[in-house]
């Protein structure tokens, strides 16, 4: 099923608009660390001219967890919160069933029907392959608004690697849409704004997927 026309896409998307950021730069780092004070900072290499121009950029959530279009990025998360009957633990039982036991967060990526015989699941196909998911119509969007930078989380906390990751099973070329997300993202992106790719990852608040892996990572 495909679950991402552009209205439900662009819906889901979590846009944060940043005067700052640490944007992926094809430039070398001098040291690596560093004390607290004011002196060790200044030795960080200067970011280039053009970012510290740069006034706007657009670094959006964009996965897994936005296929129940419910809540916010930190669905996999709220869905599990039984004790305090979280409104996505309420809205996951009803439409989709015990996130506990036979509808886990992993029936998103694997793929199952939902209460009402609905087959869902995390799987957006390309425009070039007859799907509705369209990274380069994403990126001159994000040029139009005048973005210098832009680009997607590639791993949230729910742990699913929107790459080809060689240490976790659950990533993007593996299962769900097979494809290598961030790097499509990352590619449409560089043809626009070639010093312009914003990519990250958020580690501090993982243990891997949902207990169901070790928190490792490539």
């Amino acid at each position: 099923m495909d679950t991402f026309k552009s209205k439900a896409t662009f819906a889901s998307l979590a846009l944060v608009c940043a005067t700052a950021s640490v944007a992926w730069l094809p430039v070398a780092y001098g040291q690596t660390r560093y004390i607290a004070s004011w002196t060790s900072l200044d030795t960080h290499t200067p970011a280039p001219e053009w970012f510290q121009d740069a006034k706007f950029g657009i670094y959006y959530h964009w996965g897994a967890f936005g296929t129940p279009m419910f809540g916010s990025e930190w669905y996999p998360r709220n869905m599990m919160n039984k004790a305090g009957n979280s409104s996505e633990y309420q809205h996951h039982m009803a439409t989709y069933g015990d996130p506990y036991g036979s509808w886990g967060y992993d029936k998103f990526l694997t793929g199952a029907n939902d209460k009402s015989g609905k087959f869902t699941q995390f799987a957006p196909k390309l425009v070039s392959d007859g799907g509705a998911w369209d990274p380069d119509a994403w990126a001159q969007m994000f040029l139009d608004a005048g973005a210098r930078f832009a680009g997607p989380v590639a791993e949230h906390h729910d742990g699913f690697s929107m790459w080809d990751s060689k240490v976790n099973e659950w990533n993007s070329v593996a299962m769900g849409p097979k494809l290598n997300l961030a790097k499509l993202h990352a590619d449409a992106i560089r043809k626009k704004r070639p010093q312009g790719v914003h990519v990250t990852t958020h580690r501090m608040e993982l243990w891997g997927l949902l207990g169901l892996r070790d928190a490792d990572d490539d």
